[in-house]
């Protein structure tokens, strides 16, 4: 059985996604001073700007049986929305304008 902890990041590293950031990090456990884990998942959402991951970011993560393990969040919940810069999109998009806030709206 698994727990989501909390720990920072040691190390960013692993084969980089197709936006070249890096899809593995070393975690500390804040609970667990002194060891690390082997590398586990940053997922996407979480992946270059969007996650803004560094060394020393506290985070939330889970490792399992089998010592693979995700990172689940940033523990501040930060995010100042910003999403890759190139965004392939298959199907349709709508984009409308909200003109009482002055910020586009994105439907797909």
């Amino acid at each position: 059985m698994s727990v989501v902890q909390k720990g920072i990041i040691l190390t960013l590293e692993g084969e980089a996604d197709k936006n070249g950031n890096p899809t593995k990090a070393r975690v500390q456990s804040t609970s667990a001073e002194g060891t690390s884990t082997l590398p586990i998942t940053i997922p996407w959402y979480l992946r270059g700007k969007m996650g803004r991951l560094e060394k020393g970011t506290e985070i939330a993560f889970a490792v399992f049986e089998d010592a693979t393990g995700i990172i689940v969040s940033r523990i501040d919940g930060d995010w100042d929305g910003v999403i890759e810069d190139d965004i392939t999109v298959k199907g349709n998009l709508t984009v409308e304008k909200d003109i009482m806030h002055g910020k586009e709206n994105y439907v797909m």
